[in-house]
């Protein structure tokens, strides 16, 4: 079972080192998205047989107000649909198959996030994406957080997002929730920002990633999950780096 550390990962289960003797972790985007079909039900309990520590996923809402995991505004690249997630209903959803084109799967419905925490458990931790904005109708954080809060989840969650509002939003909401910003460019005053949201971990994109922004971030007892690694240099180097604290990768194989 994976619970998260207040501020450092060496309370976790000694499972791979970095550099420094610390737990890095292996988190597995969209589940094990290499192997299997992205965001469902096949690919996290693969990814959680493989080993991962943490699974990342994306959630949005559908019509009818269900919390569906998802990464596409629309399913017409995963699925064998076509249309908007927030124009269908769960029940609409679950008529097409998400196999992503890997049609010896067989059929593979969209999972809803209950669905998914049902699976999980407590065997790993997630990273919950939220796709939505907060401006959406159907008020996605404070659906996120009574669920979470219903199936006593909350310690092995981070709530992420690219958005800052919706990362104000969730911590006006719940604000004991770990939150994560995730970021693809640094153009924003980044201490500053960073210390505004009250985060508990940042996201970078491997390719905007800065030592000496995130070695700052360290020294405030911030945790770095990268994303997204797609070879072994890469993931060693995060590594070796002593200022990343695990990494996700889409082919869990690449930490062996």
């Amino acid at each position: 079972m994976i619970r998260f550390p207040t501020v450092a990962c060496s309370r976790q289960q000694p499972h791979g080192l970095r550099k420094d003797g610390t737990r890095f972790l292996k988190i597995a985007h969209r589940g094990y998205s290499e192997r299997y079909p992205e965001n469902t039900i096949l690919a996290f309990e693969q990814a959680i047989r493989s080993g991962t520590d943490m699974i990342e996923l994306d959630v949005r809402l559908s019509k009818d107000g269900r919390i569906v995991v998802i990464h596409d505004d629309r399913i017409d690249r995963t699925s064998d649909g076509s249309g908007k997630v927030a124009d269908m209903t769960l029940a609409e959803l679950k008529r097409y198959s998400f196999n992503n084109g890997m049609t010896q799967y067989g059929f593979i419905g969209i999972p809803t996030l209950e669905e998914t925490l049902g699976l999980v458990g407590e065997r790993v931790a997630l990273n919950i994406e939220i796709k939505e904005r907060p401006d959406h109708q159907g008020a996605i954080e404070e659906r996120l957080c009574a669920l979470l809060r219903e199936l006593g989840a909350e310690d092995r969650v981070i709530v992420s997002s690219f958005d800052v509002d919706v990362l104000r939003r969730m911590k006006r909401i719940a604000p004991v929730m770990r939150t994560a910003f995730i970021y693809d460019r640094v153009w924003f005053p980044f201490s500053e920002t960073i210390r505004m949201l009250g985060v508990y971990s940042l996201h970078p994109s491997i390719k905007v990633i800065n030592a000496d922004r995130l070695k700052w971030a360290k020294s405030c007892g911030l945790m770095v999950y990268p994303w997204v690694a797609k070879d072994r240099r890469t993931v060693e180097k995060c590594r070796a780096s002593g200022f990343i604290d695990g990494v996700m990768v889409n082919d869990l194989e690449l930490f062996q």
